[in-house]
């Protein structure tokens, strides 16, 4: 036999109902660029692999334009503590604070890796608000 709750408004059931929503933590996903990332080191290994003769041969095999191909291969040049904070990003659904493209013009404008984490710092700063105000 199912037993079945019903909470009135105000009751002693809608009040437990009410802490127990409370008290259960927001589900979080992966954030989009994360998952970007690791789609960048997944298509490096199969590159060296020799699934793929070079990029202009796994854009042709995956359907991406050679443009395409090259942004996601520029992820894997980020310094590897960014891209280990990028990989364990996770937000609310909808939230997307950084994107690949403003990752890209932000961080990736030099092959420093100490620039690139100065500026990851600052492009963390940014959305470090939106990520507080959401958990």
């Amino acid at each position: 036999m199912t037993e079945v709750v019903i909470a009135f408004k105000g009751g002693r059931a809608w009040r437990q109902h009410r802490q127990a929503a409370k008290r259960a933590p927001t589900r979080r996903y992966p954030a989009r660029i994360a998952r970007q990332l690791a789609l960048a080191h997944a298509l490096r290994r199969r590159l060296e692999r020799g699934e793929f003769a070079d990029f202009a041969d796994m854009a042709r095999q995956l359907g991406f334009t050679r443009a395409r191909v090259t942004q996601l291969m520029d992820l894997v040049l980020l310094a590897p503590e960014v891209q280990e904070e990028i990989l364990f990003l996770e937000l609310p659904p909808g939230a997307q604070p950084v994107s690949e493209r403003g990752l890209r013009e932000a961080v990736l404008g030099t092959i420093d890796w100490q620039e690139q984490r100065r500026r990851w710092e600052g492009l963390r700063a940014q959305f470090a608000p939106v990520m507080l105000n959401e958990r």
